[in-house]
């Protein structure tokens, strides 16, 4: 198996989103980040990021592992968060590739950790917040079998109350370009910025379990350019806690198309704030044509970039006007005007 390029990108990026405050606040606040990478020979990242990360052979995720999970353990309103970035298989379980694995030929898989196993013993133990990142192909490797990072323990009972975790669907891969962070992780880090924001019960900006799990998908498609994703990420969610308070509204995408599609070359549209006060104005321009894409023909649409808020949208095409509200949350949101006489 060949060494990935991508994988260290996107762990840097998201320790460094993790170690993040400006903008934002974690609920609990950033205590410690590992960060355990695997370069290819040559590669110039660790140097390029100040002192080399910590080697991600599977001795050295073991003795991380267990120490981190007793810090997480220490407090139980501590979130705990589990990433991790490279090769993986599907047998009975998921199984994900230490960097030195294949070490001992006639036992391949000891260099490897049943992901299934571990989390499922992590739930057993505090915190009540956890958080699993797995961005790792599940091809399918029938039989394959390894050791967990940590053993459930029978009969014990469950302590996790919220949990989230992400992951490409059974036997599907998951995509990267080289030395580029992967698709998955630029959705989550979007997500974390803001574009899976929804409000709390006092208005204020909140990043929430259940924010990240309806908007990751919407975001994997922008990020991979298309319109649909034949499966979707796996989410699995327990309680909502949230994680993060944002400092304001975020930005979101407004695209406004027209019924039928070639009346928008003959509409004007306009965007005008309503709520809440002090909403940046809106210049809607001229609608843009689109690519045709999975049989549906090419037609005119805006496509704009604001302040998340409550908009007053106005279609005028000639013979009719149009006006209502619209609500524009992230990520992505969406009006359609009949404009037809």
């Amino acid at each position: 198996m060949g060494q990935l390029t991508s994988p260290p990108r996107s762990a840097l990026a998201f320790a460094q989103r993790l170690s993040q405050s400006t903008g934002s606040g974690w609920k609990a606040p950033p205590a410690s980040v590992d960060l355990m990478i695997s370069c290819k020979q040559g590669d110039s990242l660790p140097e390029m990021h100040g002192p080399t990360p910590q080697s991600a052979t599977i001795d050295d995720i073991r003795d991380a592992f267990t120490a981190w999970s007793q810090r997480c353990s220490a407090h139980p309103d501590n979130i705990a968060i589990f990433y991790f970035c490279g090769h993986g298989f599907q047998g009975d379980h998921q199984l994900l590739l230490a960097s030195d694995f294949n070490r001992h030929r006639d036992e391949p898989f000891s260099q490897a950790f049943d992901f299934e196993k571990t989390r499922l013993a992590l739930q057993q133990r505090p915190p009540r917040t956890q958080c699993f990142i797995i961005d790792a192909c599940r091809t399918d490797y029938y039989g394959a079998t390894a050791l967990p990072l940590a053993r459930p323990e029978p009969l014990s009972p469950g302590v996790c109350q919220n949990e989230l975790t992400l992951r490409m669907p059974a036997y599907d891969e998951a995509l990267g370009r080289r030395e580029s962070v992967s698709y998955l992780t630029r959705a989550l880090l979007r997500a974390l910025d803001g574009q899976a924001a929804t409000t709390d019960d006092e208005g204020t900006w909140v990043i929430r379990l259940a924010g990240i799990r309806q908007a990751i998908d919407l975001l994997l498609m922008e990020e991979l350019g298309v319109s649909s994703l034949a499966r979707g990420v796996e989410a699995d969610m327990l309680g909502d806690a949230v994680l993060l308070h944002l400092d304001g509204a975020p930005l979101a995408r407004l695209t406004v198309s027209c019924h039928p599609a070639e009346a928008a070359s003959h509409t004007t549209l306009t965007c005008t704030p309503y709520y809440p006060p002090g909403l940046p104005g809106v210049d809607c321009g001229e609608a843009r044509q689109t690519r045709a894409e999975n049989g549906r023909p090419v037609s005119r649409e805006w496509c704009m970039h604001l302040t998340a808020g409550v908009y007053t949208l106005s279609a005028n095409s000639g013979t009719r006007e149009i006006t209502r509200p619209h609500h524009v949350w992230p990520p992505h949101s969406r009006a359609r005007f009949e404009v037809a006489p």
